[in-house]
């Protein structure tokens, strides 16, 4: 599955969980955090859970695209990077593929 989001206008960690929330559809009840993203994220491949709009199946990858990254902000890249590795270490752990393939333009 493809994916794309602009992180054009994204300078603080408020706005870039906001935007993340509307991208994948996330519940009203997002905590936005980090722990609240990893969860979310990592839960793309069982949509039964709820907790994410956007799913992939078993075997699927989501290759997302991050246009316009904020690269001198350090506190997104920390939190951003983190969840994505988190969760494709668990994913792994779990015996799977990993679950996002992070393109960055």
């Amino acid at each position: 599955m493809e994916m794309a989001i602009d992180f054009k206008d994204i300078d603080t960690v408020d706005k870039m969980h906001k935007k993340l929330k509307h991208a994948f559809g996330f519940p009203n009840f997002y905590g936005a955090n980090i722990h609240a993203l990893i969860d979310c994220l990592g839960d793309i491949r069982y949509p039964e859970y709820g907790m994410s709009e956007v799913t992939i199946g078993e075997n699927e990858v989501l290759n997302l695209t991050i246009k316009n990254f904020p690269y001198e902000n350090k506190l997104i890249i920390n939190i951003f990077f983190s969840a994505i590795k988190y969760v494709n270490e668990k994913s792994i752990n779990r015996h799977e593929t990993p679950s996002i393939h992070l393109i960055l333009i």
